[in-house]
């Protein structure tokens, strides 16, 4: 699956510092297979893809990292800013060399840094839901969910039905590192883009959706709190940009590291989560799949992509009718 997009406190970009680009140019397209074969990234940054079946996945010894809090509140709500494990100046305190297990405080401490910029690769805000309280709702923004004719980001894009339950599935395409796959407490909810919003007018996008995924992998006695997750977005374009040869649509998907949003004044900063009154607009007589390209049961194993542009952390190109990529239309997304 694929990508992501930006976000900021309103309509504000996140920093442009030359370690910021940097550091997304990195994540760019690295296990996108269109893509690959232009990219300048080393072959060592590239993230792993899928694991082929359940015991496939190595398991490093069972060192424990400084402290592990899997809890979760219900609902689970707050503000908060996330960076794509790819980073490699995140991956580097993630699992340095000679490592056994991740070092979650190295990696909470080295993103405080970047989170002071601000710099960040998503945001999200999570509320409790005004008709059923024990879940939650919210919007996650990211710059590089966009409309491929006019470079727009696509917002908003809500975040529904989100419930903490006590086994959420984490498979290799989902999890930071391998010694992560497996299943626990955490949080799941769909994703769906409101196609009226910024970005999707005109014809131009038919529909948004996808999954979105957290769980806590460290905390300390002072509150502090590091979360991963995983967020994917399929986006099925319209009538204007199929007939414009942008193919039939393209696959987000991010892992990710988050953190809760800065305080100003008390008040966390960050994106704004609405109302949470937004209305699923659902595929066609309101089914998620009457189309058969959404994950109904939320395992991540649709195999209707092969119509899709994707990448993971960004887009490989665009597809035309005849399924050649165009690799210039590439060159400027970042």
């Amino acid at each position: 699956m694929a990508g992501t997009k930006r976000k900021g406190t309103g309509n504000e970009r996140p920093s442009t510092s030359k370690r910021a680009k940097s550091a997304v140019a990195t994540t760019k397209v690295t296990t996108a297979t269109t893509a690959a074969k232009n990219s300048s990234v080393p072959a060592a940054a590239s993230v792993p893809g899928p694991s082929s079946g359940k015991n496939t996945v190595a398991v490093l010894p069972a060192n424990k990292p400084e402290r592990f809090s899997p809890e979760l509140p219900s609902p689970f709500t707050g503000k908060f800013d996330l960076y794509a494990t790819q980073l490699e100046f995140l991956q580097s305190e993630y699992l340095s060399k000679g490592a056994t297990a991740p070092n979650y405080k190295a990696v909470f401490e080295k993103i405080l840094f970047y989170q002071a910029k601000p710099d960040f690769t998503l945001r999200c805000a999570l509320i409790a839901d005004p008709v059923d309280p024990t879940e939650s709702v919210g919007v996650i923004s990211c710059s590089q969910f966009i409309n491929p004719i006019s470079d727009e980001e696509l917002k908003p894009i809500h975040i529904l039905d989100g419930k903490t339950k006590p086994s959420v599935k984490f498979g290799a395409s989902e999890s930071a590192h391998a010694s992560t796959v497996g299943a626990g407490v955490g949080y799941e909810a769909k994703v769906e883009l409101d196609v009226n919003g910024e970005g999707c007018g005109c014809g131009m996008i038919s529909s948004g959706k996808g999954i979105f995924k957290m769980r806590k992998v460290w905390a300390d006695e002072h509150g502090k709190e590091l979360f991963e997750g995983y967020v994917s977005l399929k986006v099925v374009y319209g009538p204007t940009l199929r007939r414009k040869r942008f193919g039939t649509g393209a696959s987000y998907s991010v892992t990710f590291w988050a953190v809760r949003a800065l305080k100003k004044n008390g008040e966390e900063v960050g994106i704004d989560a609405g109302s949470g009154t937004y209305m699923s607009s659902g595929v066609s007589s309101g089914s998620y799949d009457d189309l058969g390209i959404y994950d109904l049961d939320l395992d991540d194993e649709d195999d209707e992509d092969d119509d899709y542009t994707s990448g993971r952390f960004g887009r490989g190109g665009y597809v035309d009718g005849d399924e050649d990529e165009d690799d210039d239309d590439d060159d400027e997304f970042y």
